[in-house]
């Protein structure tokens, strides 16, 4: 599912749909292709949503309005660069996300899927995926030249990245961008699912419990400490299940839930674009003012609460295979 409508939306059409229409602007296809990611957001948040009466019709908008957002999104992310042993010594991109040349190569030589693809394509010289990997920065004491004398006690901030990870490597550009774009599709979906569920078990939890205690005032002698006790119990809970969020106590208001997630996609994903100074150590600067300095542009993407990850399109060539 996640591959044909990856093709026929992404790829194709680019996310220009008409999020006023039942009509896509791209024609038929295109609107098979919309209602293809319907059903697979239906099918990876609950299938019951489709007992709804009109649940296609009325994911459509929000569906659409969340695969244009993120195919803005990735089209903001700075283009392609090469990944070898000739530009870790040329590229400050590359310098600085690896440790050296042979941890480059040992990224892309040790992914299954980039030895997969090259194994399934003899003629492919190049593959082209989407890397992504974890930025740290540590302060630390170090070296370095203030006011003309050598200092060795100068408070630093290293900035180094790990846990490269390469998601779905492809034989261009476009489908290297394609799959960072299912990649957050997707992750968008599993942030709703969890946040459905987590909302239907929290609530009735919460809801269990007041049942329980005005059962159990109802059998108390009103102006007792313990009847007084007990109703700020019950109302501390009530002021607990109004901060809770929307109640999905129905299909139909899961299936709102769901399409009001897609509508607002930036309480759930964000792309934050910067720009950092580092000399060839790996060690932060203010600005391009100082000796040797390299000039990174950086996208971090983050998706609801979890630790955001810098990506970058890259490229690699089968000749650098270990």
């Amino acid at each position: 599912m996640l591959t044909a409508f990856r093709e026929d939306t992404f790829r194709r059409f680019s996310g220009h749909f008409d999020q006023h229409s039942d009509t896509a602007d791209a024609g038929p296809s295109c609107a098979h292709s919309i209602k293809m990611a319907v059903e697979h957001v239906v099918e990876e948040t609950s299938g019951r949503l489709r007992a709804v009466s009109g649940y296609s019709r009325r994911l459509r908008e929000p569906v659409a309005t969340a695969l244009r957002s993120i195919d803005e999104m990735v089209d903001q992310i700075p283009g392609v660069f090469s990944c070898q042993r000739s530009t870790f010594a040329t590229d400050p991109h590359v310098n600085a996300f690896f440790a050296d040349h042979n941890s480059l190569r040992e990224v892309f030589s040790t992914s299954k899927e980039v030895r997969d693809l090259f194994d399934t394509n003899a003629a492919a010289e190049q593959c082209f995926a989407l890397l992504c990997m974890r930025r740290e920065e540590r302060r630390q004491l170090g070296v370095a030249l203030v006011d003309d004398q050598l200092r060795k006690d100068v408070m630093q901030i290293t900035v180094s990245f790990t846990a490269h990870q390469l998601v779905s490597p492809g034989l261009d550009e476009d489908a290297a961008k394609c799959a960072l774009k299912c990649c957050i599709f997707n992750c968008v979906i599993g942030h709703v699912r969890t946040r459905t569920t987590q909302l239907t078990s929290d609530t009735s939890d919460l809801e269990n419990r007041a049942r329980a205690l005005n059962g159990r005032l109802r059998r108390l002698a009103a102006g007792t400490p313990e009847h007084a006790a007990l109703q700020r119990q019950i109302e501390a809970l009530d002021a607990e299940l109004q901060q809770q969020g929307p109640r999905l106590n129905s299909l139909d208001e899961e299936l709102r839930f769901v399409a009001d997630s897609l509508l607002r996609l930036d309480d759930i994903v964000a792309c934050r674009h910067q720009t950092l100074y580092v000399d060839r150590l790996g060690i932060k600067q203010d600005n391009a003012a100082a000796t040797n300095v390299h000039e990174l542009h950086l996208a971090e993407i983050q998706v609801a609460t979890k630790p955001p990850r810098v990506a970058r399109l890259v490229s690699f060539p089968r000749a650098e295979l270990l």
